[in-house]
């Protein structure tokens, strides 16, 4: 649901870290620095920053970002902790660091709390919605140690196509077009957010076996209350990307070569916050992969058979009522 953990996303002229993670105890303090690039080359870059609640779209990967003035903090709110300046300016070409602090109050419960810092160059319009001109977004994290409620549920699980022109994403059991991914979907009943890890299992029923290891390749969370699908590659193939003069692998969902028929897949997850109990998870599910092909000449070979049945059946009878004449004109 998140961005990527990489050294910065980029918009058209901010370059910015996008994810910032830490580990808070209650009565704790802790300071870090973020650092804003202006990829301007002529003009300087005047942002206001603010801190905004944030929840979940929909069961993907996309932040809701609560930019009502008057918007009420949800219950993992971070705007009472996160302290950071509210303007900065940044020279053509430059970069600045400003300093942020997260301070936590003494004995302040265990879970996970979040919100976001907004970079704007514009100012918000009607409605909370941020300008055309706004910048860029860090989503910051603190997980709070100590004893705290993990409650993941399967709520769905199997083949998993991806949206077409006139057609949403979503599972299938029954397919033409070679699946090249699996997901599943869980429900966070918990205070924490989460990030299940585990493995795949996908046989054939020829017994040809799969295994996919990497079930959460970014490291995607459930947040807090939300119905989160996760999806993972059948065979994966990796490929260098140059972005900006910075090479990083690119892993993409590639053909797995599956041959037409049914498949089985088993679902095994483990999730769980450092210091409390490891939990595990577990769901089957089956699907059907018959491409128009195969369904062609399953077709063809059925429409073959049945003119030879009816051929013989002919012949058969065309041999009785003979029989039954000569015996008749005896």
């Amino acid at each position: 649901m998140l961005p990527a953990d990489s050294a910065s996303a980029q918009s058209a002229s901010l370059s910015i870290t996008p994810k910032k993670n830490y580990v808070i105890e209650p009565g704790k303090t802790v300071k870090d620095k973020l650092t804003i690039r202006n990829l301007d080359g002529e003009k300087q870059l005047d942002l206001t920053l603010r801190v905004v609640d944030f929840t979940f779209r929909d069961d993907g990967g996309t932040p809701k970002l609560m930019l009502d003035q008057n918007a009420q903090p949800t219950t993992w709110s971070l705007k009472p902790f996160l302290n950071l300046p509210k303007t900065v300016s940044i020279p053509a070409k430059g970069s600045k660091t400003v300093d942020m602090s997260l301070s936590i109050p003494a004995k302040h419960g265990a879970g996970s709390y979040y919100s976001a810092i907004v970079y704007s160059s514009g100012t918000p319009e009607e409605g909370g919605n941020v300008g055309l001109n706004a910048s860029g977004v860090t989503l910051a994290f603190v997980n709070i140690p100590g004893a705290v409620k993990e409650d993941l549920k399967v709520e769905k699980f199997g083949a998993y196509v991806d949206s077409t022109e006139g057609q949403s994403a979503g599972y299938t059991s029954l397919t033409m077009s070679e699946p090249v991914r699996l997901a599943y979907t869980l429900k966070n009943n918990g205070n924490v957010t989460e990030a299940p890890v585990g493995t795949i299992t996908l046989k054939s029923m020829f017994g040809t076996e799969y295994k996919i290891e990497e079930v959460n390749p970014s490291a995607s969370l459930a947040l807090i209350g939300q119905s989160r699908t996760f999806s993972a590659c059948i065979k994966l193939s990796a490929q260098e990307v140059d972005f900006n003069g910075t090479k990083s692998e690119a892993k993409n969902c590639t053909s797995p070569g599956l041959w037409p028929g049914y498949y089985s897949a088993s679902l095994n997850l483990f999730y769980g916050q450092n210091g409390n109990t490891t939990k595990e998870l577990a769901s089957t599910a089956g699907f059907w992969y018959l491409p128009l092909w195969f369904v062609i000449i399953v077709l063809v070979l059925l429409a073959a058979v049945g003119i030879g049945i009816w051929i013989v059946v002919r012949k058969v009878r065309g041999h009785v009522s003979h029989s039954k004449s000569k015996r008749t004109r005896r």
